[in-house]
């Protein structure tokens, strides 16, 4: 009998601690999922800047362009 309840004992400290296994596990998910949530935001927001430095960037080569056509005339 008291095997028994060693073993029972023991399968109850297991459970608590895959519990604990768990609740851990839950909370690293969490946080990984607003880490991913935050890199998705920042991404998309360099995209932005990136998309308008290129729009610049080329705004700012056509007006070399046509300086250096205007100077050909």
């Amino acid at each position: 009998m008291s095997e028994i309840l060693d073993k029972l004992g023991s399968i109850v400290e297991n459970i608590e601690l895959l519990n604990k296994k768990i609740e851990s596990t839950n909370l690293e998910n969490d946080l990984l999922k607003n880490q991913q949530s935050r890199l998705v935001s920042e991404k998309s927001e360099l995209l932005k800047k990136n998309e308008a430095a290129k729009m610049e960037l080329k705004a700012l080569l056509d007006r070399i362009d046509n300086i250096r056509d205007y100077g050909k005339n």
